[in-house]
């Protein structure tokens, strides 16, 4: 991969006229999306909670699905053909008290859950959460004398008997984040038994502002600064610069520029990921108003934003709002383009009010013969209630799966869930906003 500094400059090589200069493309993706010839259904598992971002399966725990509400709580619920409909759900962690303080359309809150592959075991798990400013931050781009937002705050807790020891919390990693949006906030253990975690370039828009490095957090290897970067630690490990976590002697950018802790970079807001079974790590990044995409996230990749969103070449544009304005898959060189991608003119919901890849997972369950080996996402399409789910059909093409007597959807899609059978569940809220209790966790069944 190219450095920062060569990558710049071979981007200014191949595009001389001045940014500014460029044309929006209206509809970059003139096609529409294709229909995926499977048809599914969703079963209600949970109801009445407000805003199910995440979920994670437990090791030794084949049984349960434990499901992160944003504003503050992790529910364990059963799952199989027999508990669906039951509603029956327990609170395993509740971590309100530690977040600011959330609006009703809101990027922040608790964001992100993993259990440690040895958890039968030692009984770690780990929360990603939006929290005051209150402590020094290991990680931060903030001008001298600027206030962040906020911190995310990556956290290890210790259970037993099927409970948290609410005492047991220990700060891990704490970041400044420049602005309340694009937070990111996955978290995920690979294969290795490492943990990685997803972060978004720092919020506002066109990855600029204060906060934000002059040729976006994204593409900075700047020390400080981990925004727009997917990390990769070892939390049992102490040879960080804290000594709170490991860091992976084998990480890409040990050794040289870019903070030890990056596995890869160049992502806007890559708000969930997960792992597939063959240990490729899968990202939704979210695009900035044109473009969605579908990343394979490899050791020390550069996934150009805000070079590029998706294969095709961003303009920042100034003050104004960014566009992007020409095709250009795999140039400039040294970038990675997504595996899969589509644009906001496809229509995946009507009307459309806004649109934001949400990450899923490959699906690898009994049920739906005919979705195996697919990898299963969504989109969030907001408030209208038309978000919408969709798979990867041959050659990665982009389809839409169609969900029997609910087109359109009438929810907001805010994440994706699979169990230890390989099971899927779409997670969403009625409105995706951070009030009422229209928040519900469906599982994805086979179609009549």
């Amino acid at each position: 991969m190219l450095c920062k500094t060569a990558l710049w400059t071979a981007l200014a090589a191949a595009l001389p006229a001045a940014l500014a200069q460029h044309t929006r493309l209206a509809d970059p993706i003139p096609a529409p999306l294709a229909v995926s010839p499977v048809t599914v259904t969703l079963r209600p598992l949970l109801q009445g909670l407000v805003s199910p971002v995440a979920a994670a399966v437990a090791p030794g725990e084949p049984g349960n699905l434990y499901v992160a509400d944003q504003i503050g709580i992790v529910w364990r619920t059963a799952v199989g053909p027999d508990a669906v409909q039951k509603n029956a759900r327990t609170a395993f962690l509740d971590v309100r008290s530690r977040l600011v303080p959330l609006g009703a359309r809101d990027e922040r809150g608790l964001l992100g859950l993993a259990f440690h592959p040895d958890y039968a075991r030692n009984g770690r798990l780990y929360t990603y959460t939006s929290e005051p400013a209150a402590s020094p931050a290991d990680f931060s781009t903030q001008p001298p004398g600027v206030a962040p937002n906020h911190q995310s705050v990556l956290t290890e807790w210790r259970a037993s008997g099927g409970s948290v020891d609410p005492g047991s919390a220990r700060v891990l990693l704490r970041i400044d984040q420049p602005q309340s949006n694009h937070n990111a906030g996955a978290l995920a253990f690979g294969p290795d038994e490492l943990l990685y975690i997803a972060l978004g370039d720092g919020g506002a828009g066109d990855d600029q502002g204060p906060g934000h490095a002059a040729e976006g957090n994204a593409q900075s290897l700047a020390p400080g600064n981990v925004l727009g970067k997917i990390l990769r630690i070892d939390p049992l490990g102490n040879n960080a610069a804290n000594g709170a976590y490991g860091i992976p002697a084998t990480n890409p950018f040990v050794g040289r520029a870019g903070a030890d802790e990056i596995y890869a970079y160049g992502l806007r807001n890559p708000f969930r990921m997960a792992f597939g079974p063959d240990g490729t790590l899968w990202a939704g990044d979210v695009g900035q108003g044109a473009i969605e995409e579908v990343n394979h996230i490899v050791a020390g990749g550069n996934y150009g934003w805000p070079v590029k969103e998706g294969s095709f070449l961003f303009d920042a544009n100034g003050t104004s709002p960014g566009f992007v304005y020409a095709a250009s898959p795999n140039v400039p060189a040294g970038l990675i383009d997504p595996v899969a991608e589509y644009d906001h003119a496809d229509g995946v919901g009507a009307p459309i009010a806004r649109q934001a890849v949400i990450g899923g997972y490959v699906y690898t369950g009994a049920s739906i013969a005919a979705l195996n080996g697919q990898y299963v996402f969504a989109d969030f399409i907001g408030s209208t209630g038309s978000g919408v789910l969709l798979t990867l059909g041959p050659r990665n093409v982009v389809q839409k799966l169609p969900v029997q007597r609910r087109e359109p959807l009438g929810l907001a899609v805010l994440g994706m869930a699979q169990d230890a059978a390989g099971e899927l569940y779409v997670l969403a809220s009625a409105g995706g906003s951070l009030t009422g209790t229209g928040g519900v966790v469906l599982r994805v069944a086979p179609g009549r």
